[in-house]
């Protein structure tokens, strides 16, 4: 039952394949928040209550546009494989970096008025790289749209959500209930944003 005290909010996920991915599903879903999978194959995703998939390119203005359209927030889990681009874009070459990536959400949540943004990526591991050094200056520049970085890893592909709806009983040093304690973390953020224009680190 939806408590009548907490607010029915709308999420994009980027990555959403990913574990951990599955993990912020999952925690979105538990707390009765509507989650929207972007991907490349609609059918990829087991259609379950508050759960939908669209198609987008995160590599498209115009198709982020039309993806998040409607969103309170949007999280984009860049370093996960299933990011979904454009079919055949790899095949030709296209540049497909974390510059570019910040262009296009830039440009497609201001064309729909989409206010948030947890852009996560291993910001650690990539510091020195001049296109993750670019991609945070033009973030640097961007004051109306509420975003925050966070410092994480998409930590592979191999759990699902039901991997994550009953962790009750298990170490606390189990992969599961560090990336649900991750997860939560950043829909706590989402719900309670108390790091807009900052970043903030989370380490299994």
């Amino acid at each position: 039952m939806l408590n009548a005290e907490t607010p029915r909010l709308k999420f994009a996920l980027y990555g959403a394949h990913s574990s951990l991915g599955n993990a912020l599903l999952c925690e979105l879903l538990s707390r009765q928040h509507e989650a929207v999978a972007l991907v490349n194959d609609l059918n990829s995703m087991t259609a379950r209550p508050g759960l939908r998939a669209k198609p987008g390119d995160l590599f498209d203005a115009t198709s982020v546009a039309r993806s998040v359209a409607g969103m309170h927030g949007v999280i984009c889990l860049f370093d996960s494989p299933s990011v979904p681009t454009a079919p055949g874009a790899a095949a030709v070459g296209q540049p497909q970096d974390l510059y570019q990536a910040v262009e296009t959400l830039l440009s497609g949540l201001r064309e729909v008025g989409v206010e948030r943004l947890l852009l996560v990526a291993d910001f650690t591991a990539h510091a020195d790289e001049p296109e993750v050094m670019a991609a945070l200056q033009i973030l640097a520049a961007e004051h109306s749209l509420k975003w925050t970085l966070v410092d994480a890893n998409s930590a592979g592909e191999d759990l699902s959500i039901e991997d994550f709806t009953n962790l009750e009983g298990m170490d606390t040093e189990d992969r599961r209930v560090q990336l649900r304690r991750i997860a939560a973390g950043m829909v706590d953020e989402l719900e309670n944003p108390q790091h807009v224009h900052q970043e903030i680190r989370f380490r299994l």
